[in-house]
């Protein structure tokens, strides 16, 4: 067989983690946004940066684990791993964390009134 049929899966592993990775980026990036209140331009170019790097790490990615082809699994490998990651931060993580923070953010602010 050939040496890149062979390797499908371990490069379908490192475009998941790929993507993995990138959707990690995008968490960073709205954490860092959380601290300056909505600036438009800011959220611009951290955007711009976030989509950049994503982009090139999928490039890197086929370029070095694929040999530069571009084939159907491997972009949907990343683009389904970037999403899975992104829902399961979300929904598992964020949203708890977020609910946790506001519970204790109100009995500090109770405890500040008396």
């Amino acid at each position: 067989m050939l040496h890149e049929t062979l390797s499908q899966p371990a490069i379908f592993f490192y475009l998941v983690l790929g993507g993995f990775a990138s959707g990690f980026l995008f968490d960073f990036k709205n954490i860092f946004l959380s601290f300056f209140k909505k600036k438009k331009i800011l959220n611009q170019i951290l955007m711009f940066f976030c989509v950049f790097f994503t982009l090139f790490c999928l490039y890197f990615l086929n370029l070095k684990f694929n040999y530069g082809q571009f084939r159907f699994f491997s972009i949907v490998g990343f683009l389904l791993s970037f999403a899975i990651q992104r829902f399961l931060i979300l929904n598992f993580v964020a949203n708890p964390l977020i609910k946790c923070y506001n519970k204790i953010k109100e009995k500090r602010n109770g405890q500040k009134e008396t």
